[in-house]
């Protein structure tokens, strides 16, 4: 945990959250969704970091569009995190058929290649649309669900709820720290780790390219396959609407069809990243633009 914290801020939060849990029952989807909508568009009018943040990553990102384009981007970023925010506390109130019925899966054969190859994989995916519900397909498609790499929740009390709502679909939650010896004797095993690597890591410098311009990203799931030689599947889920998902897989990246110099982290990583923009460009509105991706470069501007 980062910091110590006191027993009685952890239960108020939790109760917070089971107020919120049953208030997102108790709305329904479309309910939940106007009003999530609502939210974030609050969120954007009051954060003027966050906002500050997004614009400059909207800004690198999409330098085709017109500053009013970016902004509409913007808002809209902003209301589905809003949105999704409760949504996600109405998925844990679904049991594994209910989710089913609200999900459509596009490239099934993608994964089910992988499974049948009868070796241990990757999931790709990132914090794109509705992860979760990406995550608990997952885990229900896969026989003996997968491990999930998170870094644990500061609050226990919600992390367990966390990994009681992963373990109802099939899955299990990996610490994000020190955790190589997890992952390596997952994949031996025959098992299936999940892992997001869209986000800035700290301590890191090693860099890729992501819409364009250099970003720092962890090389260590190219380390991972080449250590492993195991195929690494995109997985990714979008919020079509309430109660209202797509999720996709792509087609497994086989580093027995790679090259050596292809199999080295720059190459690889980049590969990564090319297929986690390609998913975020099909719904742009969906990815977690407020995360501040280009730090570096935005605080070289500034200065």
């Amino acid at each position: 945990m980062s910091k110590q914290r006191s027993a009685l801020r952890n239960r108020f939060e939790y109760w917070l959250y089971r107020l919120a849990r049953g208030l997102a029952g108790f709305l329904g989807p479309a309910a939940s969704a106007r009003f999530g909508t609502l939210i974030g568009s609050v969120f954007y009018s009051v954060s003027r970091r966050r906002r500050e943040i997004i614009d400059f990553n909207l800004d690198l990102a999409f330098p085709e569009m017109t500053a009013n384009e970016r902004r509409h981007l913007a808002r809209e970023v902003s209301r589905h995190f809003g949105r999704i925010a409760l949504d996600t506390l109405r998925l844990q109130r679904l049991d594994p058929d209910q989710l089913r019925a609200e999900v459509t899966v596009e490239g099934l054969e993608n994964l089910q290649r992988a499974i049948d190859s009868g070796r241990g994989f990757f999931l790709l995916s990132a914090h794109l649309g509705s992860w979760e519900a990406a995550a608990l397909m997952g885990g229900l498609l896969i026989p003996g669900g997968m491990a999930v790499i998170h870094r644990p929740l500061d609050n226990p009390l919600l992390d367990a709820e966390l990994e009681r709502l992963r373990a109802t679909f099939g899955n299990r939650a990996l610490g994000k720290f020190n955790i190589s010896r997890e992952v390596l004797q997952a994949i031996k095993e025959g098992g299936v780790v999940g892992i997001l690597i869209d986000q800035r890591p700290r301590g890191v410098d090693f860099q890729a390219q992501f819409f364009g311009h250099p970003a720092k990203t962890h090389p260590v799931l190219a380390r991972f396959v080449r250590k492993t030689g195991a195929a690494v599947v995109p997985i990714f889920g979008y919020w079509d609407g309430p109660a209202q998902y797509t999720v996709t897989f792509g087609e497994p990246i086989v580093p027995q069809e790679l090259s050596d110099e292809e199999l080295e982290d720059g190459p690889l990583t980049a590969r990564f990243m090319a297929v986690t923009e390609e998913a975020i460009r099909r719904a742009p509105e969906q990815w977690l633009w407020y995360h501040d991706r280009w730090r570096q470069l935005r605080e070289a501007g500034s200065s």
